[in-house]
């Protein structure tokens, strides 16, 4: 029996934090003719799908939610899987591939507010899942309370296994509609808990227009607001979330009626997905 690891640390991916540094590894596997990153035979989902069933009753054993299966991360994992057998070890990210957030949304479509991975080699599903588990950062990203969603790749060289974990926290997509209601409730919550009069939310087609001006220059700038109004511009990974700074303008006096514009956008500051908002004050 064989095994190593390497695992990333969770990563905030709306953070515009650094690549993890590559890990290596004492096993290697010998050589072999280069792998297609792609759909491939040596594929082996029914070793995914342990690993899956092994992961989920271990979370359940400890009071947490099973991690359900996406798409978009399996082929996530998959490509990094075949990436490690043609190189012949373990590596989060090798010369010339994409981080681990860049390989996530390029394969899925998930809204996620966070990240991590687990990479091993080993012999037999049980014996990947028991040295993960047993290694303190590799178990904390299998029973993170924080992961809701995961894609598992395991690729078969020979008698060995390359197994790529990728973990997200996935949050929910709204409508133009219920977004800018989910940021409209949050003005009339942050008025009334710093007990200021309720505003009056005032429809402004452009406010929209605006919202997703930014999100394609993936830029805060903008136009000046008009004469005798006040805009705030910011970023949210949920549209129920209002910045703290934000929020103290909010709360302030002399603030009567308000229009509120919202877009969903993912951009290379945000590969999986943030709301950009602009609100106006008048």
């Amino acid at each position: 029996m064989f095994w190593a690891l390497a695992t990333a640390i969770t990563l905030h991916l709306a953070a515009g934090m650094a690549p993890s540094k590559p890990a290596t590894s004492a096993n290697t596997a010998p050589s072999s003719s280069a792998v297609s990153p792609y759909q491939n035979p040596s594929y082996d989902s029914e070793a995914e799908a342990q690993l899956l069933k092994m992961a989920n009753a271990d979370r359940t054993r400890t009071g947490l939610p099973p991690l359900r299966m996406d798409d978009g991360l399996v082929r996530a994992a998959r490509l990094h899987a075949a990436e490690m057998a043609s190189q012949h070890q373990l590596s989060h990210q090798f010369s010339g591939e994409p981080s681990l957030t860049d390989r996530i949304s390029a394969s899925a479509t998930l809204h996620l507010s966070r990240a991590g991975e687990n990479v091993a080699l080993a012999t037999t599903p049980e014996d990947a899942h028991e040295a993960l588990m047993s290694s303190p950062p590799h178990r904390e990203n299998l029973l993170s309370p924080n992961f809701n969603v995961a894609g598992i790749g395991v690729f078969r060289s020979g008698n060995r296994l390359y197994v790529a974990q990728d973990f997200g926290s996935s949050m929910a997509t709204y409508s133009v509609q219920q977004a800018q209601q989910l940021v409209a409730a949050s003005v009339e919550q942050l008025r009334y808990r710093a007990r200021m009069p309720r505003l009056q939310r005032v429809e402004n087609g452009t406010m929209q227009s605006s919202a997703c001006a930014m999100a394609e220059a993936d830029s805060l700038a903008g136009p000046n607001p008009a004469p005798g109004s006040y805009m705030l511009r910011y970023t949210s990974m949920t549209p129920e979330t209002i910045p703290s700074q934000i929020s103290k303008v909010i709360a302030r006096r002399g603030l009567h009626t308000y229009s509120a514009g919202t877009c969903y956008a993912r951009t290379q500051k945000y590969p999986n997905g943030a709301y950009w908002v602009v609100l106006v004050f008048y």
